[in-house]
């Protein structure tokens, strides 16, 4: 599952034992036995430290230990939860939550906060904010100076209506947006009927409730005769696992959706049945179509079934599970890659549509609005699904 929101603690603690940050729990041999270097360390700290440590102090060594072996991995996509991360996380996993609808990926090596999407019609897209944007500043906190969390908290921190300044740095050139905060609410699913009796249907995330609603769309465009389906993934960040291989097992006939391989070369193996759309289709896909939207934009384009239309995608084939430590602590961490049918592997690569369409910045910025027939990649959409038809 790629989160809504990467929430990540970045604390880096420097121990007597270098390779300690490094390699989490290194062992030495000592008399041939060898020895927990961590619980060592801890144990010399806590006997000898000229103060007696309070259990406050002992749980705050506990949680920077840990958030240092996690951030070792330079991962952007793993991270420890302490006590009050863990909380945020739950409130970020909320279907509606008070901010300006934003999907970030923070790199805590390279020390980046990258825009992955808008959420389609929030005020950061209505603002102007693109996928691949860095924000590097908000208000008059900056991410080199006050750090991740502060950037997170504060633009979360105010209420519904108020403004804040999101600056930018965009293709070297540095930008400031007012933007207002909302109540975002996840209606992830958006269908009309377009001329020539073609459907659409937008999925602006995978959530849970998206699966129900996906086969709503499905059915309601089946009753109305559709002949061909396009399938809008632009700006779509991804979601929970479950959730996009139902969605997807709605689409493939009988065969594998993809599957995913751990460190072990051990693979898990999704599968669909044969019941399925089968209509003609195409895919809309830009650089905000990440993760599990990637899962189903391959998947499909692995049998053919679809043409993808527009730009290469963001290039996010990992999966994360999470590990509790306690009831309010965790490791979420990156535990597998995912492969289409065909055994590709897409990270840090993306999927190279099969028809290229770029959107001007002018019209990428107002995508959710933008008129059909402004829209070039969804009129090369159309005219791709036209061919398909035929």
């Amino acid at each position: 599952m790629y989160s809504k929101k990467h929430i990540v603690i970045s604390v880096i603690v420097t121990f007597a034992v270098t390779a300690l940050a490094v390699s989490g729990i290194y062992t030495v041999m000592d008399a041939g036995k060898p020895k927990d270097v961590l619980l060592e360390a801890k144990e010399i700290i806590v006997d000898n430290y000229v103060d007696t440590l309070t259990q406050e102090q002992l749980d705050d060594m506990n949680d920077a230990a840990i958030a240092a072996m996690v951030a070792s991995l330079n991962d952007p996509y793993s991270y420890y939860f302490d006590m009050e991360a863990f909380d945020q996380y739950e409130e970020n996993n909320k279907e509606e939550y008070v901010g300006i609808g934003v999907n970030v990926s923070y790199n805590a090596e390279a020390g980046t906060l990258t825009v992955t999407s808008p959420t389609a019609g929030a005020p950061a897209e209505k603002a102007g904010i693109l996928p691949l944007d860095l924000i590097v500043g908000v208000d008059d906190l900056t991410l080199e100076k006050d750090g991740y969390d502060a950037i997170i908290d504060h633009i979360k921190g105010g209420k519904a209506g108020d403004t804040v300044k999101i600056h930018i740095l965009r293709n070297e050139k540095a930008l400031t947006f007012d933007v207002e905060r909302a109540v975002i609410t996840l209606d992830t699913i958006s269908g009309k009927m377009l001329d020539g009796d073609i459907a659409y249907i937008r999925i602006s995330e995978f959530q849970h409730n998206s699966v129900e609603d996906f086969k709503a769309a499905l059915d309601d465009i089946k009753q109305k005769g559709a002949k061909g389906l396009i399938i809008d993934l632009r700006s779509n960040p991804g979601g929970y696992a479950d959730s996009v291989i139902q969605m997807t097992d709605m689409l493939l006939p009988k065969g594998t959706i993809a599957y995913l391989e751990d460190n072990k070369g051990n693979k898990e193996y999704f599968e669909s049945d044969a019941k399925c759309i089968n209509l003609p289709m195409v895919v809309l896909v830009n650089e905000g179509t990440a993760s599990a939207a990637e899962l189903m934009s391959g998947s499909l384009q692995a049998y053919d079934l679809a043409t993808i239309v527009g730009k290469k995608t963001y290039g996010k084939a990992v999966g994360q599970s999470p590990y509790m430590l306690t009831e309010e602590t965790a490791i979420y961490l990156t535990s597998a890659r995912y492969f289409t049918p065909k055994g590709n592997c897409i990270d840090k690569k993306g999927i190279v549509p099969d028809v290229e369409v770029d959107l001007t910045q002018e019209q990428k910025a107002r995508l959710s609005t933008l008129p059909e027939e402004e829209d070039t990649q969804l009129q090369a959409g159309i005219t791709a699904l036209k061919e398909r038809i035929q």
